[in-house]
């Protein structure tokens, strides 16, 4: 179980830590598409772009939590299994 555990909370860490950095970017894209609607360079697909870029944060986020309850539930089994509860 603590083997299990060790590589259960490795891989959602790690996986949270990915999907936290593709989160930051889609947010920054997403802002930086705010940004240009706001100053008077955005097209005529600027409105379907935020759209996209909303859905896919939202998106990004539910892996990111998902990630992170792995990384928390493997963290728990390893620290169970390991003697120290």
């Amino acid at each position: 179980m603590g083997t299990f555990g060790l590589i259960l909370m490795i891989g959602g860490f790690v996986g949270a830590a990915w999907a936290g950095v593709v989160y930051l970017l889609s947010m920054s894209a997403l802002l930086g598409t705010k940004i240009s609607k706001k100053v008077g360079t955005a097209n005529e697909n600027t409105d379907s772009y935020i759209e996209q870029g909303k859905s896919f944060s939202n998106a990004i986020l539910k892996k990111l939590i998902i990630r992170l309850l792995v990384g928390c539930v493997g963290w728990a089994m390893f620290y169970f299994a390991t003697g120290h509860a």
